[in-house]
């Protein structure tokens, strides 16, 4: 990602959640509101190139028919967008539900779960990581909406601090307790070395039995053309692992408890959920 620039791969991803909600049968499989709460984010940011008047081109039927074309080219890249949230929302839920007492989203972009979910449950604290630039662009819209006292944004170039340091210095984090981490649609910006490394990271600020829950691409060598595009724009894809290989692409100390991916033939990416041993 391009020193001081909002990042363009999270602002496409808001843009495909506000299209998709357009696409007939996704409105009702949101969680409701989410498309309007990621359009008000995406406006106060106030990018250029990502006004109003673009959001209301990216609804139009024209442009839904767009998005189908290049899935059709590059499956999973937008109604697996939607699939990858949806199932983001749920593990995140399901961890809730089994004791985890605080939600950590490492690469956060415009993602709502934790703005929708932090007023849902008070008695937790909820986390957001990002790039500087990307979390003050993300904070305008926050603050705007009302920032729940138990969310937290914080911003740092994890190149730079470790996520492990970070957290450990955010005073409400708790490093001993059981947590909920999402890193979703990140691996793939990472190389092998640095998805090891983020790994490690997180397993020094979590609990036992805490849980992350990401996605991974299972393939990048056959999506050249897509590759040298996001590589024009400072954001390539840099990994990729078969779901049986994920032990050795996370590293050592978890356990892999769940294993999903959208219903597109022969996706991008596919999702999974690992708990801290």
């Amino acid at each position: 990602m391009k020193s001081g620039r909002v990042s363009q791969t999270a602002l496409k991803i808001g843009f495909i959640m506000i299209a998709l909600n357009e696409k007939a049968g996704w409105a009702s499989r949101l969680p409701q509101g989410l498309a309007a709460l990621t359009e008000r984010l995406i406006l106060t940011a106030g990018v250029f190139g990502y006004g109003q008047r673009m959001i209301n081109l990216n609804k139009k039927a024209w442009s839904i028919r767009l998005y189908e074309y290049s899935e059709s080219k590059t499956p999973g890249t937008f109604e697996g967008i939607g699939e990858r949230k949806l199932f983001m929302d749920e593990q995140v839920l399901a961890a809730i539900e089994t004791g985890a007492k605080q939600v950590l989203v490492v690469g956060a972009g415009f993602y709502t779960l934790c703005l929708r979910l932090a007023p849902q449950f008070p008695q937790l604290e909820f986390f957001e990581v990002d790039h500087p630039a990307t979390s003050a662009a993300k904070a305008k819209g926050v603050t705007q909406e009302g920032q729940p006292e138990n969310m937290s944004l914080l911003a740092a170039d994890l190149n730079e601090t470790p996520l492990s340091q970070l957290m450990n210095n955010a005073g409400r984090w708790d490093s001993k307790a059981q947590s909920v981490v999402v890193a979703e649609g990140l691996l793939i910006y990472l190389n092998e070395e640095a998805v090891l490394q983020l790994f490690r990271e997180v397993a020094a600020c979590i609990g036992p039995g805490s849980r992350v829950a990401f996605s991974h691409a299972l393939t990048i060598k056959e999506y050249r053309i897509a590759n040298i595009m996001l590589r024009l724009i400072g954001e390539p894809w840099l990994s990729s692992c078969q779901s049986a290989d994920l032990p050795d692409y996370i590293g050592p100390g978890w356990s892999v408890i769940a294993i999903d991916g959208p219903s597109t033939r022969h996706s991008l990416e596919t999702f999974a959920v690992a708990e801290k041993l």
